[in-house]
């Protein structure tokens, strides 16, 4: 644990019976659909540049949802909860994730964790590569239920209240952990995902200071450099490390668009995306991973998903 953090005692004790199945035709229909959705675009139009949650709130805003949503209820129709979970590849073994805030304490984990729909994206690029519908039933939920009767601090939970400073002032809330949910949630393999360096990551976020995501550019093969998708000046690149890693950091050299010279640079390789060129919805992925799509040109996902007469609820 960081600075500022003390993990605390669940308050709500676990559930005894297995959750009831909730499903809805016109959920299914968006999580299916919603592949290749690059967030970037619709995060920048809901939220504000630096917020923790603007990709959870892109998600809501595409699902057709209020896109900054603190309610008790269920995010789908008080049935389904939506957890974004942000992923990325090993250098050898699975894939990761971070641990995942579940709700504040004064809310009931288990019932937020009955029935939901895990959207994975990835940490690089902030596009959806999958999804997985789960309910908190069987093995499940004895794997999260024995959290009880674990020391929150020496035991390892599955899900825990950790404690944050925030002005000066406790916030807790629930988390799942990071390996309770490469155990039981995220799939051992998905295409889309890339190789993270988190250390060369924030260090270009503080290029030009003022703490934001590098800019990508897709390679297709080309040699360096490669023309920048913005301002068509060069990126120059390292080959061998993009063959290797299906990324590398670029240096953008003269001439340099307005936002370049302010933003650090990194080439990724295009045929380790979700969607393959000649699929629906490329030509839009291909814009937001590059930056080139303006704020009236983002498309909300649920205007492009008919629903359906009947949601077949179960």
């Amino acid at each position: 644990m960081g600075p500022g953090l003390m993990r605390l005692p669940l308050r709500h004790p676990p559930p005894v019976d297995d959750a009831p199945l909730r499903r809805c035709a016109h959920l299914v229909a968006l999580a299916d659909r919603s592949l290749g959705l690059g967030l970037a675009p619709a995060a920048a139009l809901v939220a504000a540049p630096h917020a923790r949650g603007r990709f959870g709130n892109a998600l809501q805003w595409h699902f057709g949802l209020e896109p900054h949503d603190s309610s008790e209820q269920l995010d789908w129709e008080d049935r389904v909860e939506l957890k974004l979970v942000s992923l990325w590849r090993r250098r050898e073994g699975p894939l990761a994730c971070d641990k995942l805030k579940v709700c504040d304490l004064t809310m009931d984990p288990w019932r937020k964790l009955g029935n939901v729909l895990w959207v994975f994206v990835d940490r690089m690029t902030r596009v959806i590569v999958g999804h997985r519908f789960t309910r908190l039933a069987g093995q499940l939920r004895g794997s999260l239920a024995a959290a009880w009767d674990l020391d929150p601090h020496f035991e390892r939970p599955p899900l825990f209240v950790e404690a944050r400073e925030q002005d000066e002032r406790q916030a807790p809330a629930y988390y799942l952990s990071a390996a309770w949910l490469a155990e039981h949630v995220l799939p051992r393999e998905l295409p889309g995902v890339y190789r993270f360096d988190a250390a060369w990551w924030s260090g270009a976020r503080d290029h030009g200071r003022r703490r934001r995501d590098p800019q990508l550019a897709l390679w297709r093969g080309q040699p360096s450099p490669l023309a920048c998708p913005r301002c068509a000046g060069p990126l120059h690149f390292e080959a061998p490390q993009l063959r290797a890693e299906g990324w590398a950091p670029a240096v953008h050299a003269m001439p340099l668009g307005a936002e370049c010279g302010l933003r650090a640079h990194a080439i990724i390789d295009a045929t380790r995306l979700p969607l393959a060129p000649d699929a629906q919805g490329w030509h839009d992925l291909a814009a937001a991973l590059e930056g080139r799509t303006a704020p009236e040109q983002v498309e909300r996902l649920s205007d492009q998903v008919l629903e359906p007469d009947d949601h077949e609820h179960g």
